[in-house]
């Protein structure tokens, strides 16, 4: 069996990723997941009762020298009522330090 492993990981490097699972998924979480994570946070704490039923990354943009916006918009659902917030997180590029979290509600 470990013939066969080694076999298949010098034909295929990613056949690695088979081995450890962990490191598999690990290396598969995006760059902005921990600003997602954090948008999807300060959403819940502003919008208490709602459920969010959708989320979208819309990207990384070069905000002010020395600053970056990564967007997100999230569809929530409170009451009967769905309807999209656009949360914008203003990052230190150097540093990745979160500066400023926007949220707006899109109509």
């Amino acid at each position: 069996m470990k013939a066969i492993f080694l076999l298949l990981s010098i034909a295929n490097p990613d056949a690695q990723a088979f081995a450890d699972p962990a490191a598999a998924v690990q290396a598969a979480a995006p760059a902005y997941a921990k600003w997602g994570k954090l948008a999807m946070e300060e959403t819940t704490k502003a919008y208490r009762g709602a459920s969010i039923v959708d989320y979208k990354y819309e990207g990384r943009f070069s905000g002010a020298e020395g600053t970056a916006e990564e967007r997100f918009l999230l569809w929530l659902r409170q009451e009967g009522r769905e309807f999209g917030v656009r949360v914008t997180l203003t990052i230190q590029t150097e540093s990745e330090n979160l500066l400023t979290v926007k949220l707006m509600e899109m109509n």
